[in-house]
């Protein structure tokens, strides 16, 4: 007790070096809390965007994956409906959707631009995407509307189309055919998806099948489940449940067998000309057996990858603030000892021993740390709370990301983090004390004397 009566005395005695002390700390500590609250609500953000757009699980034919950076529509899910209706009836599975993706030029008046259009189905797209309440001009999708879209706006502003304007699109079927479509805009809609708002084009399932030749059949197929942290188990149990007795094939091509030019007849039997027979051509179905599966974080590592690098960058600013903050305690307390030395020498004289002195000097340190801390952790919470509840809108800014971003920027105080830092300041205050402590401790009592 009166060793804590001297660490209070202590710390109180030079009030202007006290508040220098325990601002650094309270600075310190406010500064983490806040960028804490920022980068955990900016990486909350970015995940429910991104489940937003691409849902828990995404499915899709063998190969697809590997080539799904050029939109191929030859490689498909065929036999759509029973595949839908067998992944309703799972256990786990909240919501599903499916998808026709294919890329095509978007024409309108004297501008083209590549875009990247979507069949969607209207109610189960909506309930998972929520683009009816992304529309920002005109409306949502009908059923009625046979050849009718909605556009990002983006793309609208770069093409200068309005509602009721037509955008025409050039693009390859299937089967390798070119097509062409006239697709009137029925609203303009404002995602925070980079992909739909700079080149995105929606239009009804049905009518992305028929341009694209696919009847029946997807490219994606979408599913939401009960928990985003069990996305892993659902896209197992999606998996082993439709790909159950299908045997998945990979193609390899054969070598062609060498045929001596002899045994070429001259005039062979049903050739028109010649002894070459024209061979017939062999149309390849679009559609494949077999499925393939891949989770959110999996379609979208490469931005956790870039979240990791932003995180290891936190860890550097933690440890440069708390370098500051027990640099500050360091020359705080060294000064005190230097000041004080007469009196530790006659403390040591009255039988003080140089472990008390050593607890004296740490229980100043310690006591700059909690009320330096507990500023700091109330200061921080307070504007985290702030940032939770009101945000932060980055207006036009966001649109500029290049990754899923909301407008409105939401940050999240988690309060295990709160009481892990205010204890960190602690220690690091208590331990940014020792060394003047162990000075003062190790003092021999005849030489402190000296100092009056």
């Amino acid at each position: 007790m009166n060793n804590l009566k001297l660490a209070v005395r202590g710390v109180t005695r030079n009030k202007r070096r006290t508040l220098l002390s325990v601002s650094a700390i309270a600075i310190a500590l406010m500064v983490m809390i806040i960028l804490d609250v920022v980068m955990d609500g900016a990486n909350k953000t970015v995940a429910d965007k991104i489940i937003e757009s691409s849902g828990h699980v995404q499915l899709y034919a063998p190969g697809y994956y590997d080539e799904r950076r050029t939109l191929p529509t030859d490689i498909a899910i065929g036999d759509l409906d029973h595949t839908l209706a067998e992944i309703r009836g799972m256990d786990g599975v909240v919501d599903v959707t499916a998808q026709v993706n294919f890329g095509g030029l978007a024409i309108h008046d004297d501008k083209q631009m590549s875009g990247l259009f979507t069949g969607i189905e209207l109610e189960s797209a909506d309930r998972i995407h929520g683009y009816s309440d992304k529309v920002v001009q005109g409306r949502y999708l009908t059923e009625d509307d046979t050849d009718g879209c909605l556009i990002g706006y983006r793309f609208a502003e770069i093409l200068g189309i309005g509602v009721e304007d037509v955008v025409s699109y050039v693009s390859q079927t299937s089967y390798g055919a070119l097509t062409a479509a006239d697709l009137t805009v029925v609203g303009v809609v404002k995602t925070m998806n980079p992909q739909v708002d700079e080149a995105g084009v929606l239009l009804r399932l049905e009518g992305a099948q028929r341009h694209m030749e696919l009847p029946n059949a997807a490219t994606t197929i979408i599913v939401i489940g009960e928990d985003r942290d069990k996305s892993v188990e659902l896209k197992e149990r999606l998996l082993a449940r439709l790909n159950a007795g299908v045997e998945i094939k990979t193609e390899t091509p054969q070598p062609a067998t060498p045929v001596a030019e002899d045994d070429v007849p001259l005039f062979a039997e049903e050739a028109p000309t010649g002894g070459f027979e024209k061979p017939e051509e062999v149309v390849k179905p679009p559609t494949k057996e077999g499925f393939e599966g891949y989770t959110w974080y999996e379609l979208n590592h490469f931005i956790f990858d870039v979240i990791e690098q932003k995180n290891g960058m936190m860890d550097a600013i933690r440890a440069v603030l708390f370098i500051l903050a027990a640099a500050m305690i360091i020359n705080t307390m060294l000064t005190n000892v230097f000041e004080r030395t007469h009196e530790i020498g006659v403390m040591m004289a009255i039988g003080a021993k140089g472990r008390q002195i050593l607890l004296v000097f740490l229980g100043e340190a310690a006591t700059l740390g909690i009320i330096g801390s507990l500023a700091g952790v109330i200061l921080g919470t307070g504007i985290g709370l702030i940032l939770q509840y009101v945000g932060i809108d980055y207006g036009n800014m966001a649109s500029a990301m290049s990754f899923p971003m909301g407008q409105v920027l939401y940050g999240v105080v988690t309060p295990l983090k709160i009481v892990v830092l205010f204890l960190q300041g602690v220690f690091i205050s208590a331990v940014a004390g020792l060394y003047p402590a162990a000075k003062a401790a190790r003092m021999l009592p005849t030489k402190a004397l000296r100092f009056i």
